[in-house]
Parts: C-alpha cells; sequence; structure tokens
C-alpha cells in the first residue's frame, strides 16, 4: 500500500467554488478511481507475495541439491567411494544425480518461467497503475485548470460588477448633488421672495399701523378738546348755579332774620349770621367740586332756630 501511495499521490481537497463542478460527484468520481486503483495494488501485491514464494521455492530446492552435492562429494572423497562401491550403488548414484539434475532443471525451468510471469505482470501492473495515477493527475490537472478558469472569470465577473456600482454610485452621488442644488436654489429663491413679500407687508402694515395710529391720535385729541370745552361749559353753569344758590341761600336767611326781629321786639338783638369762606382746592379735570357755606355757632350757647321748608 506505500507503494501505492508513492505512485498515486492522495486525494487534494477541493475548495468550494461558485457556479463551479458539482463537489460530490467530483468526490464520487475520484472515490472511484482509488477503488480501482487498490484493486490494482492489491493483485500486485498478491503477483510480488507469489513471485516471492516462487523464489523462495527455488532457493529450498538449490539449497537442497547443494546439500545432495555436498553428500556425494563425501562419499566420492570417502575410503569406500565410488570406486569401492559396487556397481549397484554406483547405477543408483548415476540415477540420483540425474534425477536430482532432472530436478535442478525442472525448478530452474519453473522458477524462471514464474519469475517471467510475475515480472510481466508486475510490470503490467505497474505500466497500468502509473497509466491510471497519470490519467488521474490529468484529470485533477483540468479540473484545476477548469477551476482556476473559472475563478479567474468569477473574479472579473465581479471586478466589473464592482466597477459598474462604483460608477453608478457616483452617478447617483452626482445627481443628488445636482438636485440638491437645484432644490436649495429653488427653496432659496422661494425664501427670498417670501422674505420680500413679508417685508413688504410689514412695510404696509406699518404704514397702515402709523397711518391709524397718527388718525386715532387726531380722534383722540379732537375728543379731548370737546370734552375739555364740555367740562368748562359745566363748571361755568355749575359757577353760575352755585353764585344764584349762595344769592337766594344769602336773601332767604336776611329773610328770616327780619321776621324773627318783628317777633321779638324787646329781645336782644342778634348778630347776624356771618358766612366763613371755605378754600375749595384747585380744579382738578377729572373732580367737579362746589362750595358749601357753613354757618357760625351762636355764641350764648343756644342753638339756632330752624328756619322755614325750603320749597322747591
Amino acid at each position: 500500500m506505500e507503494d501505492a501511495d508513492s505512485v498515486v499521490p492522495l486525494r487534494p481537497g477541493f475548495d468550494i467554488q461558485v457556479r463551479g463542478f458539482n463537489r460530490t460527484q467530483v468526490i464520487e468520481h475520484l472515490e472511484l478511481l482509488e477503488d480501482q486503483l487498490r484493486l490494482v495494488t492489491i493483485d500486485r501485491n498478491e503477483a510480488a507475495q507469489l513471485n516471492s514464494d516462487l523464489r523462495k521455492l527455488c532457493d529450498d530446492t538449490r539449497r537442497s541439491l547443494d546439500e545432495a552435492e555436498r553428500r556425494l562429494k563425501r562419499i566420492e572423497s570417502s575410503d569406500t567411494g565410488l570406486p569401492a562401491a559396487s556397481q549397484r550403488v554406483q547405477n543408483m548414484l548415476s540415477i540420483a544425480e540425474d534425477e536430482v539434475q532432472t530436478l535442478r532443471d525442472q525448478a530452474k525451468r519453473h522458477a524462471d518461467t514464474i519469475r517471467g510471469t510475475a515480472e510481466t505482470e508486475a510490470r503490467e501492473l505497474l505500466s497500468a497503475a502509473e497509466q491510471a495515477a497519470s490519467e488521474l493527475r490529468n484529470e485533477c490537472n483540468e479540473l484545476v485548470t477548469d477551476v482556476e478558469s473559472r475563478r479567474a472569470r468569477l473574479h472579473r465577473e465581479h471586478d466589473q460588477k464592482v466597477s459598474d456600482l462604483r460608477t453608478r454610485e457616483q452617478r447617483l452621488r452626482q445627481n443628488i448633488r445636482n438636485e440638491y442644488k437645484r432644490t436649495m436654489s429653488i427653496a432659496q429663491e422661494e425664501a427670498d421672495e417670501l422674505i420680500t413679500d413679508t417685508r413688504r407687508q410689514c412695510s404696509q402694515l406699518d404704514a397702515e399701523s402709523e397711518r391709524m395710529r397718527l388718525t386715532t391720535l387726531e380722534e383722540v385729541r379732537t375728543k379731548r378738546q370737546q370734552l375739555e370745552e364740555l367740562q368748562n361749559a359745566v363748571l361755568s353753569a355749575m359757577d353760575n348755579a352755585r353764585q344764584t344758590l349762595d344769592a337766594s341761600v344769602a336773601s332767604l336767611r336776611n329773610h328770616d332774620f327780619a321776621t324773627e326781629l318783628t317777633a321779638d321786639g324787646d329781645s336782644e338783638p342778634v348778630e347776624p349770621v356771618e358766612q366763613q369762606s371755605v378754600r375749595l382746592p384747585e380744579q382738578r379735570d377729572d373732580v367737579q367740586t362746589y362750595t358749601i357755606p357753613i354757618e357760625r355757632q351762636h355764641t350764648n350757647g343756644t342753638a339756632p332756630k330752624p328756619g322755614p321748608a325750603r320749597r322747591n
């Protein structure tokens, strides 16, 4: 088996490749070839064993012949050798020598035949094994070459696909950049237009607000002047009414005082009631004021008599 391994190397491992041969079929084919090579190796080993057995038989026969020759030489060299032996012994020895020579020739011929057959079969087995190994090597080389070519083609296809993908990626990136720039320019234009419209509307609103503010201020100023005029008129009317009331109150008091003097002729004269002037605060815009007369208390401790009821 070691000779078979030296003639035919062991099966190498196959790498799994994309779009290659079916790995199971390749392994089955190689196992079939290995089985055939194993059978051829067994036949060669049997032939070698047979050759060894025949060689051993030939050696045993040669040793037997050598032993017989030594025995004959001992007999010839002894005192009772062939000259002293009888004719019968000489005949027996001659017959034995002839038989030994015949056996030797037959064994030699048989050994030569077996050796030639074994060598022929061994050469045939070796040539068949070498041929099978050569075929296996050729098939393995073809498989390896095919796998290498397929791998190179796959690498080329992969590189081509990678190049196409990179080109497509660059094209998409450029399109995205252009679209982004276009979108940003459109958005910038829309933003500028919106800012311009907003500023214009703000200016219009500011002008409208300023106009409304001026109009409102003018209206407020006009209404304020009207209110001030109305207030002055009301204050003037109230002053006139107060003066009229003061004059009426003074005349009524004088009339009551004269009536009391007429009714009480013998009583002591009573001093006329003086009106105390009250200092009024300055006139305010949001407050209306008027003067109220205050009567002085009598010095004799008597309460003043109530006057007649005022008639409306």
